[in-house]
């Protein structure tokens, strides 16, 4: 991150450009991943991609990626996540954050042990892919999903037990500093009507029985409601803190709309670390 006024000042130009000329800008150095958080069918998926499109614009060498991979097989996914993880469970700081990840999530508990393996797997395949991506030349790697959704999935059939540390702490160790989350705001009667026009049945609120879709969709917004909470209640701090841009979501925003927010929204994210870390930063 640029740390000298002239840095500052293009930071905040680039905040307070107009939308039709944003997609004409790069991002500020240090940012590697953009990640978008938010309930199933908010449009995480359409934004990833646009954005990726207008980042590709300026020159950026830009990676869009759907980490769960769930339109691959699953034989093909599930021997993408082992081509991962495997080979980083031989590093000791990786095999941390596994032994971690994994506690949190026995110790929240799940409603069926099958959820309880799977969303440990999950986590552990982001981690690894993050680290992958870090070690290569791509200026940007924008995710429609990620860490946060994979909290999210956790906390969506918790037991709620109690955990012996914060699922912040986790990502924290899985490291924060180049990555911007992008919160989707949107109401659940907005997500509902979305996922619904759905051809697919990729997620599995599609596929949850009548009976129990509106339960589903209580605890989905319930757990959507804590990650935010929780993330709100960092930005005060400094810099460990994730970065956080939030965009509103409305039935009448087009997809180019929300693009165009979402990109203004992670700039000013930027901005506000940058004041965060500089010497009289306010």
């Amino acid at each position: 991150m640029d740390r000298d006024p002239a840095g500052s000042l293009r930071l905040r130009a680039m905040a307070g450009a107009e939308p039709q000329g944003i997609g004409a800008r790069p991002l500020p150095a240090g940012i590697r991943f953009i990640e978008f958080f938010g309930l199933p069918g908010i449009g995480k998926t359409t934004a990833s991609r646009l954005l990726a499109e207008r980042l590709r614009r300026t020159g950026s060498l830009v990676d869009e990626k759907r980490v769960t991979w769930e339109d691959k097989p699953l034989v093909t996914r599930q021997l993408n996540r082992l081509r991962l993880v495997l080979p980083r469970l031989r590093n000791h700081d990786f095999r941390s954050i596994a032994l971690r990840t994994a506690r949190f999530v026995a110790e929240d508990g799940q409603e069926a042990p099958a959820d309880l393996m799977r969303w440990i797997w999950y986590l552990w395949s982001v981690a690894a892919y993050l680290v992958e991506e870090r070690s290569k030349e791509t200026d940007f790697t924008v995710l429609d999903q990620g860490l946060l959704q994979g909290f999210w999935s956790v906390l969506l059939k918790s037991r709620h037990r109690g955990t012996s540390e914060h699922w912040l702490d986790i990502m924290s160790a899985i490291g924060l500093d180049d990555i911007v989350f992008v919160d989707l705001r949107g109401s659940t009667d907005l997500a509902r009507n979305r996922i619904r026009g759905r051809d697919d049945r990729a997620s599995r609120l599609q596929r949850e029985p009548s009976t129990g879709e509106l339960s589903l969709w209580t605890k989905a917004e319930r757990a959507y409601c804590t990650i935010a909470a929780d993330l709100w209640k960092t930005q005060t701090a400094a810099r460990g803190t994730p970065m956080l841009a939030v965009v509103d979501m409305t039935a009448s925003a087009s997809p180019d709309e929300v693009a165009d927010k979402t990109l203004q929204a992670v700039l000013l994210a930027c901005q506000r670390r940058h004041n965060a870390i500089e010497p009289g930063g306010h």
